[in-house]
């Protein structure tokens, strides 16, 4: 997934090739071996077709985009990031086929939106063979991939993000191998406005380095208590269904009441509301600085650790949450935690919240005691009660990007309610100070409440079907580490329903 150096593409093709052969869990874009194109380049002296799918003024785009975040009477804060751009493009019809000297036959298209930061693609259809990969190459050949029939079980793919606006699209198919004619459909470009990869640093107002300057990495000193919530934290990007655009919102991974490991992701229902756009979402782990100080990129990039494409399990506007399902667990290697919660509606000492904040690298964000509010960017009708308000912020703050995102309790607490997620973000006006831009300024935010989403009409709509399937009463729960062989004591939930919470009935 980074640009290949060919002076040691042989080595490099040897060891992946050695990797992947040992490898007993399904391929996974950031462990794949280079696009064949990047490994033998002599050998491909065709001209690849350049489909133009459209241009973007990037600078205005973004201009543009902030100005209507600025206008909403109470802001989400959920970060565009790209256009959606529909298009029609497939391996039958488009590109250009080679057969190659081992029998093989790859197949490749370029895909230009003229002006964009940087691209990521939306297929209504991948149906590959076995043993058939799929690469991504952006500017610089930084590269995606490869992508399997394993990372396409339900048909459809969001690919993960690539630099530049022009991406190469390679299909690389076994010899003997056939291929259905809509075996690939590309419908969707995002084309980015907001240079995520930060290239042209003099325009870029995401990614890496980009937040207020109030913010706080994770591995800073108010981080340090909370090594393993960081790790449940994920940034991602999705496709919504009313505007076609690309968004950048943060989520969760939770731990369950049967400590089973399933992988589900806590996030914001004005974020991810239907299956279709849980279907869109690229979940990346590990998105966090190595320094306190400054953004510094961990060993390998930030954009590695990536998954694709999540089930919705439930989701609810007047809590403003959704609960979707990834549809494989993280791979063991990114060493993700899968958090606790508390549903008992508790109000706790003092909160953290961890967070990507202007689709920034992880940060964290220290608040008071919070109190109980409603709903504050006026969805969900006429609920009330349904919100914690956080803030003014002591350290850091939030911004667009941080929607979705998961507020705990502090360390030491007490109770048994220590380092438990009671909210997710909906918004708000707290934002780094204007005078001093390393402070955090005086407004507040609200974080739907975990115990107002835990109880509702339907199973797609509370969490608890999800998280206590079978329905012990338990409205704590404690984190599980992904890399633990047995649950831990700390990790069984000993507390039942308090008064004021009714029984489940179905």
């Amino acid at each position: 997934m980074r640009p290949l150096d060919s002076t040691f593409s042989s080595l490099l093709h040897a060891t992946l090739c050695a990797c992947l052969a040992t490898a007993a869990a399904p391929v996974l874009a950031r462990q794949g071996e280079p696009p064949y194109s990047l490994l033998h380049p002599s050998k491909l002296a065709v001209t690849v077709p350049i489909e133009e799918v459209g241009a973007i003024d990037a600078a205005q785009r973004r201009i543009d985009a902030d100005a209507s975040t600025r206008s909403l009477a109470s802001p989400t804060k959920r970060l565009p990031v790209a256009d959606g751009i529909r298009v029609a493009i497939s391996a039958d019809r488009n590109g250009r086929w080679q057969l190659l000297p081992d029998g093989s036959r790859l197949w490749r298209v370029r895909v230009r939106a003229a002006g964009a930061t940087d691209l990521r693609l939306g297929f209504a259809q991948v149906a590959l063979p076995p043993a058939a990969t799929l690469h991504m190459i952006g500017a610089g050949d930084y590269y995606q991939g490869p992508y399997t029939a394993a990372d396409a079980e339900s048909g459809s793919f969001h690919s993960s993000v690539v630099p530049g606006d022009m991406v190469t699209i390679e299909l690389h198919i076994p010899a003997g191998t056939t291929l259905r004619p809509d075996a690939l459909e590309l419908t969707s470009v995002g084309a980015g406005f907001r240079d995520v990869f930060g290239r042209a640093k003099a325009v870029t107002d995401t990614g890496p380095g980009t937040s207020g300057a109030c913010n706080v990495n994770v591995v800073c000193p108010l981080g340090q208590p909370y090594p393993a919530e960081i790790r449940a934290v994920a940034y991602y990007e999705f496709q919504d269904d009313d505007d076609a655009q690309f968004y950048v919102c943060s989520g969760t991974l939770l731990n369950d009441v049967p400590q089973d490991r399933k992988p589900y992701l806590l996030t914001a229902a004005h974020c991810i509301s239907s299956a279709a756009e849980a279907s869109s979402m690229v979940v990346y782990w590990n998105y966090q600085s190595t320094q306190c100080s400054v953004s510094s990129p961990p060993a390998g990039g930030y954009f590695n650790d990536d998954q694709h494409g999540t089930v919705l399990r439930a989701t609810r506007d007047d809590a403003d949450f959704t609960l979707v399902q990834l549809t494989q667990a993280p791979d063991a290697s990114w060493q993700v935690y899968y958090a606790g919660w508390d549903a008992s509606g508790t109000t706790p000492a003092a909160t953290v919240g961890i967070h990507h904040p202007s689709g920034d690298v992880k940060k964290i964000t220290a608040g008071p005691r919070p109190t109980t509010t409603d709903n504050c960017i006026g969805s969900g009708g006429a609920s009330r009660n349904t919100h914690w308000e956080t803030g003014p912020y002591a350290q850091g703050t939030t911004e667009g990007g941080s929607s979705g995102s998961g507020l705990f309790t502090v360390a030491g607490n007490g109770g048994g309610h220590d380092q438990l997620l009671i909210g997710t973000l909906s918004g708000g006006y707290a934002a780094c100070s204007l005078g001093d831009p390393g402070q955090p300024n005086g407004d507040t935010d609200c974080y739907g409440k975990f115990a107002a989403g835990w109880n509702g009409a339907s199973a797609s709509s509370r969490l608890r079907d999800w998280l206590d399937p079978a329905n012990t009463g338990a409205v704590l729960q404690q984190g599980r580490d992904s890399q633990e062989t047995q649950p831990s004591l700390r990790g069984h939930s000993r507390h039942r329903r308090p008064a004021g919470i009714p029984p489940r009935r179905d």
